[in-house]
């Protein structure tokens, strides 16, 4: 055996540990990544945005509003707590908040605080309608949800029935009308006009916990969509249609949708009082700005923008755009956020944020980027294959993250992004360098999945990488030992192996003879094996490798992603799966034409959704292996063993400390700061939960009186703002 095979046989057998011990893994947000100009990632380990939708929230109820991303798609949740830093997007991710949420989450999430208690509400699809979940977030148990309502009704005039609504047409929650309770906006079962479900919980029962919602009898606002483009009939128009000029009835017997896929999102652009409305559909990639001439109780739209923003750089997405209005940078105005919200579009420059350079009541909106959070994630587009490998020689494993592909204007690549280990002492870090490693894109390779060993005998290590087609490709490293890697694409299908579909290959000696052999995953959920023959070609042993089938009962497919390792208890078996949990085996050694123990299909209680890719290495230097995993939305989530250093979050500006009181409060309330600083040019911003701004005043002093009395009864948020740090508090107007 030369000394390369040597080396890869101790590489596979024992990567990690010498002696067993228990395995509990944390998530990880402390082992830093860099970008291309040597700036840190804040959410590097957040896992991607694909199809995101948004939804304000207060997680750890400290007074500022947080977010919460969730992409239909995978039924993926990402909670990101809000530093508060003014005029920043300052989002951290908080996977600590994703088991807080839901199970049955589907569609898309919405929040509106339905009941004035001050905390936002969760509202999702359910059954052709709409779920709530009300909020019941206290200082003892934290966040938390209880169902309200599985599905919102309406009245049809005395009939009661759902509101109408699918998982691909998101509807406007809003105060419609102005009176305190929540109205919904949404589309007809037809699909191409908005039908107003007006609440009368405020004038039935004097406050706005309820329900109790009625349909207006015409289409709101007068307008229908065009059949064919997102843009408008506007009035005068012979009258609302009550069915389409020539409706469809499916083989149900249903009136058949126009359309489907559309996101609706209703607020006051032009400070009148009434709600303007945003529209993303189906029919074309623009967003639709229709302007509402009429007032608070009856809606007249009077002229449209279906560029919108014409005035700047129109918001376009490849399939729907999916427009939302909030405070994206803390400067206390409200932002336009547009994201991708089909899984079929843009899959990195799929969130666009256009900031407010005016205020909540002009609005006038300026494009900033297509990248907002996701440039701040390890994000490769769809589908993440990590794996470590040491690229530049130096004795330290890289990061390589493969993908299945990305879009770029529609057009659809695989490539590699590729990240040096600059790691120093105890500071653990990757920087960005190429996310074209190799210039795989050039050879039109589509779903790639790398695996690295030394296959042709030169003591170097080679890269197989597999395909979506289910073939694997030989690229040779024509670099000498010790200097960086040189990969060069020699043998294209090689040796003819073909497993059927995404084939996710793995390099290690299975039968432990010293020669490596040839795991490969695939679509099926199954793996299959082929045995080093020692001449440095492999032969097929079995579709069935250890009996695994990660294939969950009526499935369409499994996903299959082998990871075998020793860590001191002789050979284990991760496979990741399109379910997005890790499977865990072990009796192999001595077992291979066998079946093995399956010890957990939840390792670790690892939940990645969906498609979830295992790679493993000591990431932060303890001494133990760290998990990497990879998911469909095209980022990564790293799980370290190392408690300490996990889920502490990454570090901002110090906090304002400040008090207010007494809260509630009648006519004045108090604003005490303990570390004032007249430098920082404080103001206090007092704005409404419809985020229109009601005072507005420099601070001064320490400790200061703020007059309530204009104010009506209710909650107001409060933001403190200054130079370099912001920081938000509720308070109550009795």
């Amino acid at each position: 055996m030369n000394l390369g095979k040597k080396l890869f046989y101790l590489f596979c057998c024992i990567p990690f540990l010498g002696t067993a011990q228990a395995q509990t893994f944390f998530r990880d947000t402390l082992v830093h990544v860099n970008d291309v100009n040597n700036q840190q990632l804040y959410n590097a380990w957040g896992g991607g945005l694909n199809s995101a939708v948004f939804a304000e929230m207060d997680l750890n109820n400290d007074g500022v509003m947080d977010l919460v991303a969730y992409s239909s798609s995978n039924n993926r949740v990402v909670p990101m707590i809000n530093k508060g830093i003014y005029k920043k997007s300052s989002y951290v991710y908080a996977p600590e908040y994703v088991s807080k949420f839901p199970s049955d989450l589907d569609g898309w999430i919405k929040s509106f605080d339905y009941d004035n208690d001050g905390d936002m509400d969760l509202f999702t699809y359910y059954n052709a309608s709409i779920r709530c979940y009300r909020n019941d977030i206290n200082g003892g148990q934290g966040l938390q949800f209880a169902l309200v309502v599985p599905q919102l009704y309406t009245h049809y005039g005395t009939f009661p029935t759902n509101i109408y609504c699918s998982r691909v047409n998101m509807p406007a929650l809003s105060d419609v009308d102005n009176d305190g309770d929540m109205d919904v906006l949404a589309f007809s079962i037809s699909g191409n006009w908005v039908e107003h479900h007006i609440n009368y919980s405020m004038d039935s029962l004097g406050n706005p916990n309820g329900f109790l919602m009625y349909n207006i009898p015409q289409c709101w606002g007068y307008f229908a969509l065009k059949g064919t483009y997102n843009t408008a009939d506007l009035p005068p128009i012979p009258a609302c249609p009550l069915l389409p000029a020539n409706p469809i009835i499916n083989d149900a017997g249903f009136l058949q949708k126009k359309h489907a896929g559309s996101v609706l999102c209703a607020f006051d652009s032009d400070g009148d009082g009434d709600k303007d409305i945003l529209n993303g559909d189906v029919l074309s990639p623009n967003v639709l700005y229709l302007e509402n001439c009429g007032n608070p109780d009856s809606a007249y739209m009077c002229s449209q923008d279906s560029a919108f923003p014409s005035y700047n750089i129109p918001a376009i997405m490849l399939d729907v755009a999916a427009p939302f209005y909030f405070d994206g940078d803390n400067d206390g105005n409200k932002d336009l956020i547009v994201s991708n919200f089909f899984d079929t579009g843009e899959d990195y420059k799929n969130v666009m944020l256009y900031n407010n350079t005016t205020n909540n009541q002009t609005n006038v909106f300026n494009y900033t980027t297509n990248e907002w959070l996701v440039n701040q994630m390890v994000e490769v587009g769809t589908g993440a294959h990590p794996s470590f490998f040491d690229v530049n020689a130096d004795g330290k494993k890289d990061l390589l993250v493969a993908n299945e592909y990305r879009s770029d204007a529609g057009i659809l690549k695989s490539k590699i992004a590729y990240y040096v280990n600059i790691s120093s002492g105890s500071d653990f870090r990757f920087q960005f360098v190429t996310a074209d490693f190799d210039s795989i894109s050039l050879t039109g390779i589509i779903g790639t999945a790398l695996t690295f060993g030394d296959v042709d005998g030169d003591s170097d290590e080679d890269m197989i990488v597999g395909d979506a087609s289910g073939n694997i490709h030989l690229f040779t490293n024509n670099a000498s030992a010790g200097f960086p890697a040189n990969f060069v694409l020699t043998t294209p299908n090689y040796l003819g192996i073909n497993i059927g579909s995404n084939a996710t290959p793995q390099l290690v000696d299975v039968d432990r003879d010293g020669q490596i052999d040839l795991l490969i995953g695939e679509r099926n959920g199954n793996i299959n094996y082929y045995r080093n023959n020692g001449n440095f070609t492999f032969s097929f042993i079995t579709p069935n490798f250890g009996g695994v089938n990660v294939k969950k009962v009526n499935s369409f497919a499994g996903f299959s992603v082998p990871y075998l390792f020793d860590n001191g208890n002789g050979y284990e078996l991760l496979v990741g799966s399109l379910s997005g949990y890790l499977y865990h085996y072990n009796n192999i050694d001595g077992n291979l034409n066998g079946n093995f123990n399956l010890v957990d299909s939840m390792f670790q209680n690892i939940y990645e959704p969906q498609r979830c890719f295992p790679a493993a290495s000591d990431v932060d230097g303890d001494g133990k292996y760290d998990l990497l995993v990879g998911n469909a939305c095209g980022g990564v989530v790293l799980y370290s063993q190392n408690s300490v250093l996990s889920l502490q979050g990454n570090t901002a500006d110090a906090d304002l400390i400040f008090n207010l009181y007494p809260n509630p409060a009648n006519d004045e309330i108090k604003l005490e700061i303990s570390n004032f600083n007249a430098n920082e040019e404080n103001r206090l911003v007092i704005m409404d939960l419809e985020g229109r701004t009601v005072y507005n005043d420099l601070i001064t002093t320490n400790i200061s009186t703020i007059n309530l009395k204009s104010l009506r009864a209710g909650v107001y948020i409060c933001n403190i703002v200054g130079k370099s740090r912001s920081i938000n508090k509720k308070i109550i107007k009795l």
